[in-house]
């Protein structure tokens, strides 16, 4: 590409090209960047400045829209439009108006011309034209040969799909961008081929100050029926770059949010977005064409363009393709490679279409997306990933509390993992699930393990994050998940859920605040999600504000009423409040949505306990099955028996089920049932040491106690600690301990006093004045709180 042409005396090439210029009122230094007038100094970005130029060196003389495109933008694909923008840009720092020109006039449809007098700096001026002068129109120049740009589409036939995306040759360092869309496949490769060298020239962001947003790519197959798969395409590019260990890709949660660069270019400094990766997916009979486009996030200007080739077998390595021709337009590495084989077409496609599915994080999406990728199984048995997608379908309906229970789970999802890791045993999202299904079985330490293992292969997926961050939670260190929570939000500041994840860390942390913020953030996003109305109940459960609980537990459950475990949580508040008929009718729901019945119809009886209705609450027990397959449920039942003065009869049932607890992988106790005031060993304890068995008790009561001391010492910062405590020193006889923790609770926000005046374990304290004065005082606090929730 030849350089410009000087317009000034003298002809030829212009050696003065970085020579300070006075145009108009301003002195444009092109070495520094800089424009000053008097005092004032202003810095151009480097390109507007080159477009300045390019004008200033013809004063008064028509510069077309080729020859700035050639000039300034010589180096990157880019569309009229860039030119567009960059001169109204320009217009605007230097004070001028296109109705009124002082400095650039527009030339309609052939380009732009600076009728501002010209000079360098120390010498002879190009006058502007005179005052009340006419501008007379120029001749027209010479036609040259017909052109195409990236982005001439009404000119540009559509392109044949005959070349693989990876048949690309090699080119001169300096590439033609006129090649683009020149009618042919080979045209677009030789131009995604050279386009790396051009932008590599160009850019100069640092590969770890990028961060790339991917957009939903669009449908622009003849009859319109392929979205699903050009979003889910797009979402298998995230999840690719997502293993670059420079660059970071913004989450799909995020980047889908918009629908072009010029949606997300107000947003991208508030997102911390640099660049944007957009495409348009077109089908053919015989295979796909991707055409894709990379823009700069500020102000959405193209920098790079490609089309891709792909035959329709080859759908399954197009991900990679696309992810790979986005590193190299941004100048930095590839993809390390990975061995292992490329699913079948047929196969992918239903993956995509999974994903598009799941997408929307609700239970009757996840159900199709388990459809398809189960559809993707049985097209490909060696396909890892459709493996991946099948247990995560599992693990969300759990957790969606439809009916699932942990153990039905579980062994759903082991297999299927299990399979993904034998097939790809470096895929980091089955490495990260395994992590997950670990966690969820209470074994941090492995699972963490394999979180490592799946952040070093894809340190920038926002989805490994979130696991990592869970299992910490779960683990007992928050300020850890906080970590991990805040690394994946700056990956998806626009997910929810990460946001609510985040308010439950910082609650368990007591850092309250923080926690309303999350909760708020995830309100703000998705107003129609429970999760952030639920986040502030449980704020309110861990201050003591129990009015406050109730109010964001109404507010979640008018959202979704389908949450079986919201009911359950509200039913306790209610309990905590004196309010036995409510508690009453939330545990009826909780009953009708449980995946664990036994579970549901046991727990329900603690109304008659809160009400110290004897005659009720035994004629409900006998109504009770003495076994269970729900050990929790039997566990519950003696404690109950123990209540009703029967220690023989609660000892008994216990002692069914005592060493199937005992040997069993998964414990009945986590970081979610200690916080809610809930331990199964010490309920176990409770009725071994009412019973005269101490020797039998102390086990359970040591084992609770490292629990929970470690997830103390660990930074959480729970009222129910000071409870668990208090509950462990009485049975050791030791009084004055158990009622400092207890006072430590009540301070912390514990009010459960219902349920302190009957517990097994706090029997010997029951008439001390300072275990009275504790009941006095949570009493008082909740007939305030009842008070205001019944105003």
């Amino acid at each position: 590409m030849s350089r410009p042409e000087s317009l000034g005396p003298g002809g030829g090439v212009d050696s003065s090209a970085e020579r300070t210029l006075q145009i108009g009122e301003w002195q444009a230094d092109p070495v520094l960047d800089e424009l000053r007038r008097g005092e004032q100094v202003l810095k151009l970005e480097p390109r507007k400045m080159r477009l300045l130029m390019a004008l200033a060196r013809r004063p008064q003389q028509l510069v077309t829209l080729d020859q700035l495109l050639d000039e300034v933008w010589g180096d990157l694909v880019v569309t009229p439009s860039s030119v567009y923008q960059s001169i109204s840009q320009l217009r605007s720092v230097l004070g001028d108006e296109a109705s009124q020109p002082r400095y650039i006039v527009t030339v309609p449809r052939k380009g732009y011309r600076l009728v501002a007098a010209v000079s360098e700096v120390g010498g002879p001026a190009t006058p502007a034209p005179a005052a009340g002068a006419t501008l007379q129109p120029l001749q027209s120049e010479p036609e040259l040969e017909p052109r195409r740009r990236a982005t001439d589409q009404r000119e540009a036939p559509p392109v044949p799909p005959t070349l693989p995306a990876s048949a690309a040759p090699s080119l001169p360092s300096v590439p033609s961008r006129r090649l683009l869309l020149g009618g042919s496949a080979a045209a677009a490769a030789l131009l995604g081929a050279g386009g790396w060298w051009a932008w590599q020239r160009a850019t100069r962001t640092p590969a770890a100050d990028i961060t790339l947003a991917v957009l939903p790519f669009d449908d622009a197959s003849p009859k319109e029926l392929e979205q699903p798969l050009a979003e889910g395409l797009a979402e298998s590019v995230i999840g690719a770059l997502s293993r670059h260990q420079q660059i970071r890709v913004a989450a799909r949660a995020t980047s889908f949010q918009f629908r072009s660069a010029q949606d997300l270019a107000p947003q991208a400094t508030q997102l911390a977005v640099t660049h944007v990766l957009w495409g348009e997916l077109r089908r053919w009979q015989q295979g796909l064409s991707l055409k894709l486009s990379l823009h700069r996030a500020a102000d959405s200007e193209v920098l790079w363009q490609q089309v891709l080739e792909s035959p329709a077998a080859a759908l399954g390595s197009l991900a990679e393709s696309v992810a790979n021709a986005a590193l190299r337009a941004l100048g930095v590495a590839p993809l390390p490679a990975h061995a292992k084989p490329v699913p079948l077409a047929d196969a992918y496609e239903f993956y995509l279409l999974g994903l598009h599915h799941q997408r929307g994080g609700q239970i009757e999406g996840i159900l199709k997306a388990r459809d398809y990728f189960q559809r993707a199984v049985d097209a490909d048995p060696g396909f890892a990933l459709a493996y991946v997608g099948l247990a995560v379908t599992w693990t969300g309906e759990y957790f969606y509390g439809t009916g699932l229970s942990f153990r039905a789970m579980d062994a759903r999802t082991q297999p299927l993992i299990d399979r993904a890791l034998k097939l790809d045993p470096e895929l980091p999202l089955a490495l990260g699930a395994q992590g997950s299904q670990l966690s969820h079985r209470g074994q941090h330490d492995e699972a963490r393990l394999w979180h490592e293992r799946a952040l070093a292969k894809a340190p920038h997926d926002a989805t490994l994050l979130y696991w990592a961050g869970s299992t910490e939670n779960s683990a007992g260190w928050p300020a850890r998940a906080l970590s991990y929570y805040s690394r994946a939000a700056e990956l998806s500041p626009l997910a929810p859920q990460i946001q609510h994840l985040r308010g439950v860390a910082a609650t368990n942390a007591g850092r309250y605040e923080l926690a309303e913020q999350a909760y708020r953030r995830a309100i703000t996003l998705a107003p129609q999600h429970p999760n952030g109305q639920w986040g502030l109940g449980i704020i309110g459960f861990a201050r003591g504000q129990l009015d406050e609980a109730v109010q964001g537990y109404r507010k979640a459950l008018l959202i979704n009423p389908n949450r079986a475990y919201l009911w359950e949580q509200l039913a306790w508040v209610y309990l905590d409040l004196g309010m036995v008929d409510e508690a009453g009718r939330a545990f009826a729901q909780f009953q009708a949505q449980s995946a664990q019945p036994a579970w549901a119809r046991v727990t329900a009886l603690r109304t008659w306990v809160c009400a110290q209705d004897q005659a009720a609450l035994r004629k409900a027990v006998d109504a009770l099955p003495a076994q269970s397959k729900e050990r929790d449920a039997v566990i519950e039942l003696a404690l109950l028996r123990l209540l009703l003065g029967q220690p023989e009869q609660a000892h008994k049932i216990l002692a069914s089920v005592v060493g199937l607890v005992l040997a069993d992988p998964v414990p009945l106790y986590n970081e979610w049932g200690t916080f809610l005031g809930q331990h199964a060993w010490l309920d176990v304890a409770a009725v071994y040491h009412a019973t005269g068995r101490r020797e039998e008790a102390e086990p359970f009561i040591e084992q609770a106690s490292s629990f929970v001391e470690r997830y103390a010492k660990q930074g959480n910062v729970w009222h129910a600690i000071g409870y668990h405590r208090a509950r462990m020193a009485a049975m050791r006889g030791q009084p004055e301990a158990a009622l400092a923790a207890l006072e430590d609770a009540v301070r912390l926000g514990w009010r459960r006093g219902w349920w302190l005046a009957q517990d097994p374990a706090l029997q010997s304290l029951r008439e001390l004045p300072r275990f009275k004065a504790v009941l006095a005082r949570i009493e008082d606090s909740n007939r305030q709180q009842r008070q205001r929730l019944l105003a």
